[in-house]
């Protein structure tokens, strides 16, 4: 099999992380001015890792089923359950009755979920300008546009 010619040719340092370790990397460093600002914003009772559950819960206003819930965050149905336990806790979510379902249940955001979720969905734009500002706007609408690709859109199975 031969490999694809590019039409420039790239002349990465040796010593450049990978594609995998860069991702990695930025998320940590996302990671890190959550913690930040969670602490200054007065949002001891959650951490980054509840952004899982918080943001599949967004998309889905009228609730979904832990194991929907799970399976869009891509974590194991005990992992989210001990998130969303967590987030019924300190009243960001609730467990209602599913109208489909009267054996099951649901979860959904409270309004304080809402509150919080708009709360830090401006702040994660606020990271973004400032990445904009840094980078161009432009290579982060692409850096974007390329990762939804990845994420969202099925991949092709051969």
């Amino acid at each position: 099999m031969s490999r694809p010619r590019s039409s420039s040719r790239r002349t990465d340092p040796p010593d450049r992380p990978l594609l995998g370790a860069l991702l990695r990397l930025a998320n940590q460093v996302m990671g890190q001015e959550l913690v930040r600002w969670l602490a200054a914003a007065g949002h001891t009772d959650i951490q980054p890792a509840h952004c899982a559950a918080i943001q599949a819960l967004w998309t889905r206003p009228e609730g979904a089923r832990l194991t929907e819930l799970a399976q869009m965050a891509r974590v194991t149905k005990q992992s989210m359950g001990a998130l969303v336990d967590h987030l019924c806790r300190v009243g960001h979510a609730e467990r209602v009755e599913d109208p489909d379902d009267r054996r099951a249940s649901r979860v959904r955001l409270t309004a304080r979920g809402r509150a919080f979720t708009k709360e830090i969905r401006a702040f994660v734009r606020g990271v973004e300008a400032d990445w904009a500002r840094r980078v161009g706007a432009r290579r982060i609408r692409d850096l974007q546009e390329t990762l939804a690709a990845i994420v969202l859109e099925p991949a092709e199975r051969s």
